[in-house]
């Protein structure tokens, strides 16, 4: 995947940042950090972007919670879950809805039901679009400063080694994302089991 999104960037710039945003916009951030670095993308339009684009994803969930509910099922899409599981999740987002969001947006195997279960349990809109952005500006810095530290390193590796730096560079970006994967899946874990 990643060796996707790179060949998208490289070859469409800031159009292809827009798509991948709206599913990846991590992943995306650490990217964008390197090219950053590098000087194929400016930092600041590319950044918006992603910010942009992983709103209006969260947006699309929102919205999905909110009123989509009734489309879903009228087109055959049941969930299967239990009245009572849906009043212990609206009754914790009602108690909780911002640390709710917060969770949501960094977990990812949780992230796309808890921004459902958000619109689900009409959270205000204002709170939850601030919500969001807060923590997608707060993670993609961090996450392109990790992309752009990497993009450093490629910049060194390309003056001292030549053409290593390629594949060294590649396996830098695949251990950092490896990494963070892994750290999301046992955060996720860990709240799953409280």
């Amino acid at each position: 995947m990643l060796a996707e999104i790179t060949a998208l960037i490289i070859a469409y710039k800031y159009w292809a940042i827009v798509p991948i945003a709206l599913f990846e916009a991590p992943l995306l951030s650490i990217v964008v950090g390197f090219f950053a670095m590098t000087g194929q993308l400016g930092l600041v339009p590319a950044f918006g972007i992603i910010v942009m684009g992983d709103f209006f994803g969260d947006t699309v969930l929102y919205v999905l919670g909110r009123w989509g509910r009734p489309i879903l099922e009228r087109v055959g899409l049941h969930l299967k879950i239990s009245a009572m599981q849906v009043e212990a999740g609206l009754a914790y987002f009602g108690r909780n809805d911002r640390r709710a969001i917060i969770i949501s947006k960094l977990i990812h195997g949780v992230g796309f039901t808890g921004l459902i279960v958000a619109g689900s349990a009409r959270v205000p809109y204002r709170r939850f679009a601030f919500t969001c952005v807060a923590v997608t500006i707060s993670q993609s810095a961090v996450l392109v400063a990790v992309g752009m530290l990497s993009g450093k390193a490629y910049q060194t590796f390309a003056h001292y080694l030549g053409y290593f730096n390629v594949v060294a560079t590649i396996v830098f970006l695949a251990v950092i994302i490896a990494l963070y994967r892994m750290l999301l899946r046992t955060i996720g874990r860990e709240h799953l089991e409280s």
